[in-house]
């Protein structure tokens, strides 16, 4: 009886393992599921850092904050060298506030950000020095909600560039510009167009805006399809997968933009599985540069997508 009692509890033991055993090497499809929507929830920031080229460069990194100030101060975090978020940015890229640069105190009223910064702000080198407020207001003003920003530094405000002293508003928007380009016949009726070009690091994609500055009386969307079709880059070492601006025509509305592309082109982008790229670049671009809520892509009459941005 005793024999009989020990051998059930030994079969029911190894069944148990067998068990085990069998679910470790086949994992039920729910176990996948959960695991793999885990990993797509991680909340991704898009921020502007120093490429190798040295543009002023759209990357995502991963930030879990979802109040603005803890998001605001995560993000000046990822920007400044030598903090413990530095260490987490991409191969190629690197931050540009200087090292040591403390964030004293951020006050957020309404869409405007105000920034107060350590004195060790001041230490950034003068070649730099416009970049690193274009790193700042186009990082800062992603956060929803956030639209213009204003900086100061030991409870001062910034009024000027630390070495070229070029005045600054006291509000600061997009409408800054980065990676500026001077292509100018008068410094009267001047027109600031920000286009968003793909770039690569290795293996790795991403978005480079150039605020283009020209006398150009022609629709903004029309500058930056001209742009991003033009053969002869204005930065070579910037690359676009369009080649035709005859191949892409637009449509202005109060609330949206109609993009209509060619037959022939849509069918090449999406062979060479470029088509997500482009939109994206298109859409980038449009955004910093109209108020629009929404883009809409229709080729040979018909809408094969729409955006909201």
């Amino acid at each position: 009886m005793l024999k009989k009692k020990l051998l059930k509890k030994i079969f029911l033991i190894l069944s148990s393992l067998f068990i085990l055993f069998i679910l470790y090497l086949f994992p039920t499809k729910d176990s996948n599921k959960i695991i793999k929507e885990s990993k797509e929830t991680i909340p991704q920031t898009s921020i502007y850092l120093i490429d190798s080229r040295n543009y002023v460069s759209r990357v995502n990194v991963a930030i879990t904050k979802k109040d603005k100030e803890e998001k605001i101060r995560e993000i000046i975090n990822y920007l400044t060298i030598n903090s413990p978020n530095s260490s987490y940015i991409k191969e190629g890229f690197s931050p540009i506030i200087p090292k040591n640069t403390k964030i004293l105190s951020i006050d957020i009223d309404d869409n405007l950000a105000k920034l107060n910064f350590s004195k060790e702000f001041y230490n950034i080198t003068p070649e730099l020095e416009e970049k690193m407020l274009s790193a700042i207001i186009y990082s800062v003003t992603g956060v929803e909600g956030i639209d213009k920003i204003s900086i100061y530094v030991e409870d001062s405000l910034l009024v000027e560039l630390p070495h070229s002293k070029q005045s600054l508003p006291p509000t600061l928007d997009r409408t800054f510009g980065i990676n500026k380009i001077y292509d100018l016949t008068s410094i009267k009726g001047t027109t600031s167009t920000t286009i968003y070009y793909l770039s690569k690091y290795k293996d790795y994609y991403y978005y480079v805006p150039v605020t283009m500055i020209s006398n150009s009386k022609k629709d903004k969307i029309e500058i930056i399809i001209e742009e991003l079709t033009s053969k002869t880059m204005y930065q070579t070492n910037l690359i676009s997968y369009l080649n035709d601006a005859r191949q892409i025509s637009y449509e202005i509305n109060d609330e949206y933009m109609l993009i209509r592309l060619n037959g022939e082109l849509y069918h090449d982008l999406m062979q060479s599985n470029l088509i997500e790229s482009v939109v994206y670049s298109i859409n980038l671009s449009i955004k910093d540069n109209y108020n629009i809520k929404s883009v809409m892509y229709m080729v040979d009459e018909i809408i094969i997508n729409s955006y909201f941005i």
